[in-house]
């Protein structure tokens, strides 16, 4: 996965459910570490490589899973996508 500002990590997992649909992404090399994304955030798909809207730093407040195939609680839904509104009102008002 390639954010706004360089490489962010991998695509672990994605879901495709109506509503709520994201992706997990593994960041770190030595302490993994997975992360919710929306699948809003996305701006290209192509052969091998998802870019995304979102900076690496505004990429790792968001919300963590213990495994990329958890399931994520709506609250875990909720603080990624107030995370990813927060992230595009800020990009906005630069």
């Amino acid at each position: 996965m390639i954010g706004s500002d360089g490489r962010a990590g991998r695509v672990s997992w994605a879901s495709y459910a109506p509503g709520e649909s994201y992706l997990v992404v593994t960041t770190g090399r030595l302490r993994r570490r997975h992360r919710v994304v929306p699948a809003g955030a996305v701006t290209t798909v192509s052969e091998g490589s998802v870019q995304v809207a979102l900076s690496r730093a505004e990429i790792e407040h968001l919300p963590l899973l213990p495994d990329p195939q958890a399931p994520v609680a709506d609250e875990t839904v909720e603080q990624m996508l107030n995370a990813f509104e927060r992230a595009a009102a800020y990009t906005i008002k630069q």
